[in-house]
């Protein structure tokens, strides 16, 4: 793989969480910010250059190095800065360029311009976060739910749970016993993530993480009862966020009821989502929440601006039997409150827009003859890579169980022209394959890493 020169501007929540991951993956990364005071952590710990200064500013973004750069990041607070930011980078010589944009009707419009802008690409974090909400939402026993191999495959994770058919069986088990093929490419036990054998048991607690058809999971799903669909959201908060998400939810068929505090974002939210029903009131008033319903919604979602208001209402919604639980954070420090508190999902629209770049600079990096088509990170304990294999693969042709592949590797499905193949250990790796591979442990830079 090769190593990027970054250039990132602005350093809030967004930027030092992307700094720290592109960091990691060994890029010669480079910030500028017109403050650090707060940021010393970052500066002082990790293997980056910093520049102090204004990002609009020409001659700034040449002493970073941009008209050198691979790609320049911009995520800056305001969406006219991001904008101008890539503007004047891609001018000076950046190859790529990336920008946060925040305003739905910048975002509406931007793909008209992004070629004339030089831009690579746009991230917003809000509008990525609610979609990644609604597709949760689509299958909604499940914590979350991802795609590869152009969604002819999904990844979903199930909690097992209490009575659960899944309990004390293995992946074996219920390939045979449904007749479908499917693979359980990780399981989280405790703080314990296991890349499982055929035999590996399941536990109750365990969250499992199962790859296969979207036929095979929907029989996995019906034959343990879960397929029930949701009709009706209750959404704490009228943030961005909540706008995004109601009009995707009622696109839907869902019926949407948001709880605002602020009446004048009450009379804003009935104009942005006039199908939506919007209440004026307190979340934190148990009183509401009881008035309007939420025993007998389908899903709760707090999606207000305090990380600990959002734990503490789902808490409470979960406590009540909403069957869906998911709460949007901001702070990944929370992480140890949020493992305690018996919450479905719990989702960081930073985290969102972070795994989007990474993959973006991956599959750059990953460019050549077996290159990265995509990639799916949970919460760096494990991540999914699809591979197109070429033929600088040092095993073409060998049966996977002689693959020697490294501990925490599994192959969990291959693409061979139109069939999709859940491997054994007799199956081949061809040239033109792809692959999807899990791994927990390693730190992959080509195809070939995945080998010992």
């Amino acid at each position: 793989m090769i190593i990027m020169r970054i250039v990132i501007v602005g350093i809030g929540k967004l930027g030092e969480y992307l700094t720290r991951q592109l960091v990691d993956l060994d890029n010669e990364v480079t910030i500028v910010d017109k403050d650090f005071s707060r940021k010393t952590d970052i500066i002082n710990n990790l293997d980056v250059n910093y520049i102090e200064g204004n990002g609009l500013d020409s001659n700034v973004l040449l002493e970073a190095g941009v008209s050198n750069s691979d790609l320049l990041i911009s995520v800056m607070n305001k969406d006219e800065a991001n904008l101008m930011c890539s503007l004047i980078g891609k001018k000076l010589g950046a190859k790529h360029t990336i920008a946060r944009i925040r305003t739905p009707e910048y975002s509406n419009s931007i793909n008209l311009l992004k070629d004339d802008l030089g831009l690579s690409m746009t991230i917003n974090p809000e509008a990525m976060t609610a979609s990644s909400i609604a597709r949760t939402l689509n299958i909604p026993r499940v914590l979350d739910s991802t795609t590869f191999l152009k969604g002819r495959i999904e990844v979903v994770t199930l909690k097992v749970v209490e009575k659960s058919k899944l309990i004390g069986a293995s992946v074996e088990t219920f390939s045979k016993k449904l007749g479908i093929n499917m693979i359980i490419c990780a399981i989280e036990r405790g703080k314990d993530t296991i890349i499982p054998k055929s035999n590996t048991k399941i536990l109750l607690g365990d969250k499992i993480h199962i790859t296969g058809t979207r036929r095979d999971i929907n029989t996995l799903l019906k034959y343990l009862g879960l397929t029930e669909k949701t009709k009706y959201v209750m959404i704490a908060g009228g943030s961005s966020v909540a706008v995004y998400l109601s009009r995707m939810l009622i696109d839907m068929g869902m019926k949407v009821k948001i709880i605002e505090l602020e009446r004048d974002r009450c009379l804003e939210l009935n104009e942005a989502v006039p199908k939506a029903i919007v209440v004026n009131g307190d979340v934190s008033d148990q009183e509401i929440l009881y008035e309007e319903d939420i025993e007998n919604c389908d899903a709760f979602i707090a999606l207000t601006s305090i990380d600990e208001e959002n734990i503490i209402y789902s808490m409470f919604a979960k406590n009540l039997g909403v069957k869906k639980v998911i709460t949007k954070v901001n702070h990944i420090k929370l992480d140890g409150v949020i493992d305690t508190a018996n919450i479905d999902t719990v989702i960081a629209p930073h985290k969102v827009a972070t795994n989007m770049v990474v993959k973006y600079v991956r599959e750059m990096a990953n460019s050549g003859d077996s290159s990265c088509e995509a990639i799916y990170n949970h919460d760096n304990i494990f991540e999914m890579i699809e591979y197109k294999v070429g033929s600088e693969f040092k095993k073409i042709g060998v049966k996977i169980k002689d693959l020697k592949l490294k501990n925490g590797i599994i192959i969990a499905a291959v693409q061979r022209e139109k069939n999709i193949i859940f491997p054994n250990g007799d199956d081949l790796i061809l040239n033109n394959d792809t692959i999807v591979v899990v791994n927990s442990k390693n730190r992959l830079k080509s195809v070939n890493d995945i080998l010992e």
